[in-house]
């Protein structure tokens, strides 16, 4: 069974982040179709994905996700029913005494209003979460499931996805107005049943306040049940001996403020999150601006010629630039990495003066153990060998500024196999110069290439 737009993602990104922290996953036998296939990138890495999820079990632990999330939200659920139940009960009593007007419409409304109120401040903020305690609360209960200790990317790729495109905010809303919604339906409920089985009088107790103030509060919020045809009987008829019709009355204008200030708001407010929900992960794309993707896509997609980066920038990066040479008194030595290249490609080169280091960076792990090695013995020469047949892309512009950070000078090696040009050398000799690569500094030939690394202790 094909997983939904959200789940292909939730599985592509906890590959991501698996091949991020260790080697990348084997998929050997996968590439020769996911290369000929005739689909965009994205399709091709989420069809990846969900491959390797399959064959790693992954697919067993999101049904235990999504298993899990169903029962939470059911006792969540059965809770907010419940406690609908006896917010009612707690308003209104059990018919023994009058029921205070004023106090029942805050005991009913008042929690409500106030968490709506919470939940309105909150989506004006960038960066607010509406109904984030409940949702929160969800997702904790949620991350119980006993998969979540063998495969700890599920929960870490899920927090990931949640972030992006406000999805957090449409999920967790969804999730605490459909909680609201319950519970004052479960109230109303309640409500009715109890008018209907019990005799209830209604009274307006107080003590500094006038008879007009309960007027002018009964004014102020009687127009919306007034709309429905339910609006307030005269408020006189709370004092002294009250007729069943005004008791009959009273009882549904109180159920009608439910509703109108109550029920509904809530229930609009849970279909208008419940679809930008749904849109949001409609809008799911792959992350372009993390480097693991580009450099997935350029294995997934292999260029044959076209535009000299395979890959358009996101909107808010810009192209990766050397940092100026660092003072590095101490350095000296040369220093030799690859990245990426292929195995038909001989390595590693034949250098005639010992080497500070000698690397091959095929991994996110591979990246960060270079970078900490160049870190703690900066090199006075670091040469960066590129497969010159590859299309370049600013993953691999950036990655050549972070090694750069670390020498004192930097040099570029395209290489391909002898005899050959590599198909988009013009294309690499551009990005480099445009990153700040002195020309002279981008080298083919794997003789200038180490002669110029043999000069490191100069």
């Amino acid at each position: 069974m094909a997983a939904s737009r959200f789940d292909a993602h939730w599985l592509a990104e906890a590959v991501r982040l698996r091949e991020a922290d260790g080697d990348r996953l084997d998929d050997a036998d996968l590439l020769p179709a996911l290369q000929a296939s005739t689909e965009d990138f994205e399709t091709r890495a989420l069809t990846r994905a969900e491959a390797l999820a399959e064959r790693l079990g992954w697919r067993q632990a999101l049904a235990q996700w999504h298993g899990n999330a169903r029962l939470t939200a059911l006792l969540l659920a059965a809770l907010a029913i419940s406690a609908g139940a006896g917010l009612a009960l707690a308003a209104i009593g059990d018919g023994s005494r009058p029921v205070n007007l004023v106090w029942a419409l805050l005991g009913l409304l008042g929690m409500h209003a106030l968490s709506l109120l919470l939940w309105l401040g909150a989506s004006l903020l960038p960066a607010g979460e509406p109904g984030a305690a409940l949702g929160r609360l969800w997702l904790r209960l949620v991350r119980r499931v006993p998969t979540a200790r063998r495969v700890p990317e599920m929960g870490r790729a899920l927090a990931r996805l949640l972030a992006r495109d406000g999805l957090a905010r449409w999920l967790f809303g969804m999730i605490s107005h459909g909680l609201w919604t319950l519970l004052l339906a479960s109230a109303l409920l309640t409500l009715l049943t109890l008018f209907s089985l019990r005799r209830y009088g209604f009274v307006w107790e107080t003590t500094i306040l006038s008879a007009d103030t309960l007027a002018s509060l009964i004014a102020a919020i009687d127009g919306l049940p007034r709309l429905l045809g339910v609006g307030a009987p005269d408020t006189s008829t709370l004092a002294g001996l009250q007729p069943d019709a005004a008791r009959a009355a009273w009882a549904g204008w109180l159920m009608a403020c439910v509703t109108v200030y109550g029920l509904v708001p809530r229930a609009l407010l849970w279909l208008w999150c419940q679809r930008r929900w749904q849109s949001a992960g409609e809008r799911l794309s792959l992350d372009m601006a993390l480097p693991d993707n580009l450099l997935l896509r350029r294995r997934l997609v292999p260029e044959h010629g076209g535009a000299r980066v395979a890959d358009p920038a996101p909107a808010d990066v810009g192209h990766a630039h050397l940092p100026p040479a660092p003072r590095l008194e101490a350095s000296a030595g040369g220093a030799l990495v690859a990245v990426e290249l292929g195995p038909d490609l001989p390595w590693p080169p034949h250098a005639r003066v010992p080497l500070k280091m000698l690397e091959r960076v095929e991994s996110r792990a591979d990246r960060k153990r270079t970078l900490q090695a160049l870190a703690e013995n900066p090199p006075r020469r670091l040469l960066v060998a590129f497969d010159a047949r590859l299309s370049p892309d600013r993953g691999s512009y950036a990655l050549l500024a972070q090694l750069a950070a670390h020498a004192t000078s930097t040099a570029a090696w395209l290489t391909s196999p002898a005899g050959t040009r590599g198909a988009h050398l013009d294309h690499w000799r551009e990005g480099l110069a445009d990153s700040g690569l002195a020309p002279s500094l981008i080298v083919t030939d794997e003789t200038a290439a180490m002669l110029w690394l043999e000069h490191a202790d100069e």
